[in-house]
């Protein structure tokens, strides 16, 4: 009995400091802010363990540290049974395929990097990226095919591809993500959105005309950055960049375009990172409704801001799907303020769709049944 309720305390104790660590990342702090607090919490969940199991197999002479001690032990044997039913209830509820789901099916894509760098050599990777069974080189084309209420029938089978997170960090060479470009421009998308976390090192800024700059869709290529684009310590620079190679910046920006003879209208936020005006406040808003609008953020915390910008499709990343997924548990980390309750995935609001994308790479270049994903989403009128 004293093992399971030992065991019972230390995952809840884990369960805690991850939970932490997931809503830290979650929050705009300075990088060195969330860095060493970052480094405060995993001392934290690595050291408390060890008076934890001197409560339960000798106590404390001093009753105040042993009270101390006793009241979280309490707290965590609280935290593991509320943290194990609400992942039990996420799974069999939240994280079903949502009812406006027409098709949804998934297939791994051959990557063939030899063939991707005939011109060129950026084929090193990271050690890492050779451990068993780790998926940071693999890809999944994701597709989706789903009812959107107020799409007319003209816009019926729009297509729309999603890229997110691709960190370009060096550690995983460029031609993976030549590879991927290729997979997103073979579905021929009506539209392509990219949706944060583009480059992390400023050595990697020479990458875009070969990676980003080829990208291609009918009606353009949308983008907005993420908290790690605020590495390269040029924000400006970067999107002068991206833009030159033939991507449109949607960071806090409304723009409008005609596809089929209706309006579609596009719109970015990059909070809590990067802070802008509201984009209904742009020179360029006009009054009159467009027939589908599509909002772009990098987190998932920001449904609350789709929803109320009446947006039909919502397009983020930021999570990585969990990047390492345990059996049976699922995803446990995810940077945000909701843990992992908008992991990956579709997710149906009255009136909004929120796509959540596992992307395609990573700060650290370690996956473990969660590769990396390029989603399309084709899109279907009620009416057809």
């Amino acid at each position: 009995m004293d093992i399971f309720l030992l065991l019972l305390a230390l995952s809840g104790h884990a369960f805690l400091w991850i939970g932490l660590v997931n809503r830290l990342h979650a929050l705009g702090l300075r990088r060195r802010i969330i860095g060493r607090l970052t480094l405060v919490f995993l001392a934290c969940a690595a050291i408390l363990p060890i008076p934890v199991a001197c409560w339960f197999y000798g106590g404390f002479s001093d009753a105040r540290v042993g009270a101390m001690v006793a009241a979280y032990v309490v707290l965590c044997w609280i935290i593991a049974p509320l943290t194990l039913l609400r992942l039990a209830w996420l799974r069999l509820f939240l994280h079903r395929t949502p009812s406006c789901v027409r098709f949804h099916g998934r297939r791994r894509m051959a990557i063939d990097l030899d063939a991707a760098t005939a011109a060129d050599e950026e084929i090193t990777h990271h050690p890492l990226t050779r451990l068993p069974l780790n998926e940071i080189l693999r890809l999944d084309l994701v597709d989706w095919t789903l009812d959107v209420p107020r799409l007319p029938q003209a816009l019926d089978g729009l297509s729309i591809a999603h890229l997110s997170d691709l960190h370009f960090t060096g550690r995983v060479g460029k031609a993976y993500f030549r590879e991927v470009v290729r997979v997103c421009n073979s579905l021929e998308p009506d539209l392509t959105v990219v949706t944060g976390d583009l480059i992390d090192e400023r050595d990697c800024l020479s990458w875009i005309p070969d990676t980003f700059g080829r990208l291609v869709a009918r009606h353009g290529v949308y983008f907005i950055l993420g908290n790690h684009d605020l590495r390269t310590g040029d924000v400006a620079g970067l999107r002068r960049r991206l833009e030159q190679a033939g991507l449109v910046d949607l960071g806090g920006r409304r723009r409008r375009i005609e596809i089929a003879g209706q309006c579609v209208e596009l719109l970015g936020s990059e909070r809590p990172w990067i802070e802008h005006n509201d984009p209904s406040t742009a020179s360029d808003f006009a009054t009159t409704e467009p027939s589908l609008r599509i909002a772009l953020a990098h987190s998932p915390d920001q449904f609350g801001w789709a929803k109320s910008q009446n947006a039909d499709l919502f397009f983020v990343g930021h999570t990585h799907g969990g990047q390492i997924r345990l059996p049976l548990l699922g995803a446990i980390f995810s940077p945000s303020t909701e843990g992992v309750k908008h992991i990956a995935g579709l997710y149906n609001a009255p009136t909004t769709i929120m796509h959540v994308s596992r992307g395609i790479s990573g700060d650290i270049p370690v996956r473990w049944r969660c590769a990396p994903e390029v989603a399309r989403l084709k899109l279907r009128s009620p009416k057809s």
